[in-house]
C-alpha cells in the first residue's frame, strides 16, 4: 500500500471513530511504515504504537530497576531526584497500563476496541511525553551525587 493509500484509508476510519489526524499519530508513532495491504488497518496501527510504548516502557523499567543498568545511564541513575523518580514511576504506570489494556484485543478482534485502544494509547502518551521529556533532559545534564568519603574499616 502506497502512503497516499494509507492516509485515504485511515481517513475513513478517522471519521468514522474520530481518530487523531494521521500526521499526529505518525509523528508520535510512526505509523508510516504500514505500507503493505493491511486488511486490519487499525489493529496494525495499535500494534505499531504498542511497539514504541513497550521500548519506551523498558526504558522507564531499566531506570526502576537499574541492575543490569548500561553504562552510560549510570551517572544519572545515581543522582536522580526524588521528583524524577516520580515521574518516572508515573511513565511507568500510565504506560503498563496501555499494555494491560491492549491484552483484550490481542485475544478477540474488535474494530470499535482497536479505536479506543488507539484514542487512549494516544491520549495517554501525550500526557506522559513532557514527563519523559524532563527525564531525558535531566539525563542529558545530570547532576552529580557528592563524593562519598571512602573510609577503611578494618
Amino acid at each position: 500500500m502506497k502512503l497516499e493509500e494509507l492516509k485515504k484509508n485511515y481517513s475513513i476510519l478517522e471519521k468514522k471513530y474520530k481518530l487523531p489526524s494521521f500526521k499526529e499519530l505518525n509523528e508520535d508513532f510512526g505509523i508510516e511504515v504500514l505500507r503493505k495491504g493491511e486488511e486490519l488497518l487499525l489493529k496494525s496501527i495499535r500494534r505499531t504504537m504498542l511497539e514504541k510504548i513497550v521500548n519506551s516502557l523498558g526504558f522507564v523499567e531499566m531506570l526502576l530497576n537499574p541492575v543490569n543498568a548500561q553504562r552510560m545511564y549510570l551517572v544519572y541513575i545515581k543522582s536522580m531526584s526524588v521528583e524524577d523518580k516520580k515521574d518516572i514511576e508515573k511513565i511507568y504506570s500510565v504506560l503498563s497500563d496501555i499494555l494491560v489494556d491492549a491484552l483484550k484485543l490481542e485475544v478477540e478482534y474488535s474494530e470499535k476496541g482497536e479505536s479506543e485502544m488507539i484514542i487512549k494509547t494516544f491520549r495517554d502518551w501525550n500526557s506522559v511525553k513532557p514527563l519523559f521529556m524532563r527525564i531525558v533532559k535531566h539525563m542529558q545534564n545530570p547532576v552529580p551525587s557528592a563524593p562519598k568519603e571512602k573510609s577503611y574499616f578494618g
